[in-house]
C-alpha cells in the first residue's frame, strides 16, 4: 500500500504512528486476541500444578490422573506455541508494512523537496533518518506493540493470584511503588540520551558521506590521517553517547530482576507462614508461586519495551522534521491544470532573487526568447548566471518580479509539465552507478538504438561509446569514476537531447572539453536542436557568438544585452572578455594548443 500524501504530525511521533498503522487495524487485533489466547492458556499451568499438588496432599492421585495432567500440560504448551507463532507473524508482518509505507512516503517526500532543503541539509543526516530513525520507529510499532501486548498477562496473571490468596497478592505487589519510581527516571532519561544518540549518529553518517564523496580531494591534498582523526572523535563521541544509554538499559533489566527476586521471597516466607497457619492450600502457594514465574517475564521485557518506546519516539519525531517540511516550491491554487505543453517561450520581467537575507543574486532582470531562438548568458564568477536558469527550471521561485512561460507566469504552469519539457545539463556532470545506456535513457527509458545513437552522435560521444569495452552496455563506476570530465559533460548532453525537450539549458556544460569538439558539438546541436529553444551559459565568447540573444550579466543585474557583433561594437563588458579571450588563445596556440 502506498499514499500519496506522508500521514505525519509535526511533534505528534505517536500520532503518526497510529495514523500509519490504522490501515492494519485487523492484524493487530487479531495478533492482540491470539495474546490473550495464549495467556489464558498459560493460566492453565499454574491450575494443573494446583490441581496435582491438592490431589498428591490428600492422597488421592493415581497413575491415570498424572498422565492426564501430563497430556494436558503438553497441549497447552502446543497450543500456546501456535498461538504465539500466529502472534508474532501478524504483529512483525504489519510493521513490515509500516515500514514499507513509510519508507516510500519519506522518499517521496524528499524528492519533492526544493533545491534550497538540500543547500541547508546534509546528506548523511537524510541518510540516518532514512535508516537508524526508521528502523527505531519500525522496532516500536513491531516488537515494541508486540512486547506490549504480551503484557496483557499482567491483569489476567493478578487476577488468578487475587482469587488464590487477596491477602498474598497485596504482599507480592509490595516493590510496585519502588518499581514504578525507577520506570520513570528509566523513561525520562532514556527520552533525552536517546534524542542524543541519534543526532550523533546523524553526524558521523554526514561526516563519512561527505568523505566518501570527496575522496579525490582527500587524497590530492594528502590530508586522510587527519580526516580519520576527525571521524574518530566523532565516532567516539557516538560511542560514548550510546555507552551511557546502554548503561540505563542494562541498569534496568537487574533493577526489575531485584523487584521480581524481591518478590518471590516475600511471597515464599508470608505464603510460606499461611500455609502453616491453615491460611493457604500447599496447592494455592504452589501455584502462586508459578504465577510469580509468569509475571517475571513481561516484567523484565518493560525495560526492553520502555527502550523502543524512546527511541522509537525520537526517531518518529526526527522522521517527521522531514514529512512535515512543505516543499517550498510546489503546485498550488496557481496551478492551472489545462496547461498541457509548452513551447519555449520565455519572458523575465524585471524578476529578482535573493538567497536568504543575503544581497539580490539577481535584480531587475528583463528579456524575450522566441521558441525556437538560442540565448546565450556570459559574465564574470558570481554574476548571477546559473541562479537566472535556476528561475526558468524552478528550483527557485523570484522573490519579485515575473517569469513567463509561453505567457503564463511560470507558477501556474504544473511542475510536471514545466520540467518535463526542460532538458538540462549543469556544469557539475552527475552520472549514475549503472550502464552507459541506462544513464543515457534515464529521462526516456523507451528510446530506441538508433536514438541513443543520434543522441551521441551529437554530442560527440558516438565514437567514445564503441572504445568502451561493452559498448552501450559497459557499467559505469559511482558518479561514472571511469569517465573523463569532458565525457562525463557529453554524456549528460546526449542524455539531455534525448530527452526531446522544448528548453534546452546547457549550464557552462562545455567547460572540460576542447574548443574543437566544442564547436563540432554547437554546430551539431543547431540541426538536432532546430525548434528547440536553447539556453546557453558559458565563459568562452566562442560558445555564445552564434546566439539569438547574449546577455552579460554583472552583479546580479544585465549589463549589456544583443547579438554578438553589436556587443562587440560596443566596447564594454563584452568586448573586453573577447579581447581577453582571443590574447588566451593567441597565447596558447604559440606553446601548442592543449587537449582536453
Amino acid at each position: 500500500m502506498q499514499s500519496t500524501k506522508p500521514k505525519a504530525v509535526a511533534g505528534r511521533p505517536f500520532l503518526s504512528i497510529w495514523r500509519y498503522n490504522l490501515p492494519y487495524w485487523r492484524a493487530y487485533t487479531a495478533g492482540a486476541f491470539l495474546a490473550v489466547i495464549f495467556t489464558g492458556l498459560g493460566l492453565g499451568v499454574p491450575l494443573v500444578v494446583k490441581l496435582i499438588v491438592d490431589r498428591l496432599q490428600a492422597g488421592e492421585m493415581t497413575t491415570g490422573h498424572l498422565l492426564g495432567a501430563f497430556g494436558l500440560l503438553v497441549l497447552i504448551a502446543l497450543a500456546t506455541g501456535v498461538a504465539r507463532f500466529y502472534h508474532r507473524i501478524l504483529m512483525i508482518g504489519a510493521s513490515r508494512r509500516f515500514e514499507y509505507q513509510l519508507r516510500n512516503d519519506y522518499f517521496r517526500h524528499v524528492q519533492r523537496q526544493s533545491q534550497s532543503f538540500f543547500n541547508r541539509t546534509k546528506t548523511g543526516d537524510i541518510m540516518a533518518r532514512a535508516t537508524n530513525d526508521l528502523n527505531f520507529a519500525r522496532a516500536f510499532i513491531g516488537p515494541g506493540v508486540m512486547g506490549t501486548v504480551d503484557m496483557v498477562r499482567l491483569p489476567f496473571t493478578l487476577g488468578f493470584m487475587v482469587y488464590l490468596s487477596p491477602v498474598l497478592t497485596l504482599w507480592a505487589l509490595l516493590p510496585l511503588p519502588f518499581l514504578s519510581l525507577m520506570v520513570y527516571g528509566f523513561v525520562m532519561y532514556m527520552h533525552r540520551q536517546s534524542k542524543r544518540v541519534q543526532e550523533q549518529f546523524s553526524n558521523v553518517t554526514a561526516f563519512a558521506q561527505e568523505n566518501l564523496a570527496g575522496a579525490r580531494v582527500v587524497k590530492a591534498y594528502g590530508i586522510e590521517d587527519r580526516q580519520t582523526g576527525r571521524f574518530h572523535k566523532e565516532s567516539e563521541k557516538y560511542m560514548w553517547e550510546n555507552m551511557r544509554l546502554s548503561f540505563i538499559m542494562a541498569l534496568a533489566w537487574p533493577v526489575i530482576g531485584v523487584s521480581v527476586g524481591a518478590t518471590i521471597l516475600i511471597v515464599i516466607w508470608q505464603g510460606g507462614l499461611m500455609a502453616i497457619n491453615g491460611q493457604l492450600s500447599l496447592g494455592d502457594l504452589t501455584a502462586f508461586i508459578f504465577c510469580i514465574g509468569l509475571l517475571a517475564w513481561p516484567l523484565a521485557e518493560f525495560g526492553w519495551v520502555l527502550t523502543l518506546y524512546q527511541r522509537g519516539a525520537v526517531g518518529m519525531n526526527r522522521i517527521n522534521e522531514i514529512l512535515t517540511a512543505p516543499p517550498e516550491i510546489a503546485d498550488g491554487e496557481q496551478t492551472r491544470s489545462d496547461i498541457t505543453d509548452i513551447t519555449g517561450a520565455i519572458r523575465f520581467n524585471s524578476a529578482a532573487f535573493s538567497y536568504a537575507d543575503e544581497e539580490p543574486a539577481l535584480n531587475g532582470v528583463s528579456f524575450d526568447v522566441a521558441p525556437g531562438q538560442t540565448m546565450a548568458i556570459t559574465g564574470p564568477t558570481g554574476a548571477g548566471k546559473s541562479t537566472l536558469v535556476s528561475l526558468i527550471t524552478r528550483q527557485h521561485e523570484a522573490t519579485r518580479g515575473h517569469v513567463y512561460i509561453d505567457g503564463h507566469d511560470i507558477r501556474t504552469i504544473p511542475l510536471q509539465v514545466l520540467r518535463g519539457a526542460i532538458g538540462y545539463v549543469p556544469q557539475d556532470a552527475f552520472v549514475f552507478s549503472d550502464t552507459v545506456r541506462a544513464n543515457l535513457a534515464f529521462g526516456r527509458p523507451d528510446a530506441s538504438q538508433s536514438e541513443l545513437e543520434h543522441a551521441c552522435d551529437t554530442a560527440q560521444l558516438l565514437e567514445t561509446i564503441r572504445e568502451l569495452p561493452e559498448g552501450f552496455d559497459t557499467l559505469l563506476g559511482e558518479r561514472g569514476v571511469n569517465l573523463s570530465g569532458g565525457q562525463k559533460q557529453r554524456l549528460t548532453i546526449a542524455r539531455a537531447l534525448l530527452r526531446q525537450p522544448r528548453i534546452l539549458i546547457l549550464d557552462d556544460s562545455l567547460s572540460s572539453v576542447d574548443t574543437r569538439t566544442e564547436e563540432e558539438i554547437l554546430t551539431r546541436l543547431k540541426l538536432h536542436a532546430a525548434g528547440i529553444t536553447t539556453v546557453l551559459i558559458s565563459h568562452r565568447i566562442s560558445t555564445v557568438q552564434h546566439a539569438d540573444l547574449i546577455l552579460v550579466l554583472e552583479n546580479g543585474r544585465i549589463a549589456e544585452q544583443g547579438r554578438h557583433a553589436s556587443l562587440a561594437a560596443q566596447g564594454g563588458l563584452y568586448a573586453a572578455m573577447q579581447q581577453r579571450q582571443l590574447l588566451e588563445a593567441e597565447l596558447e596556440d604559440g606553446e601548442g594548443e592543449p587537449r582536453s
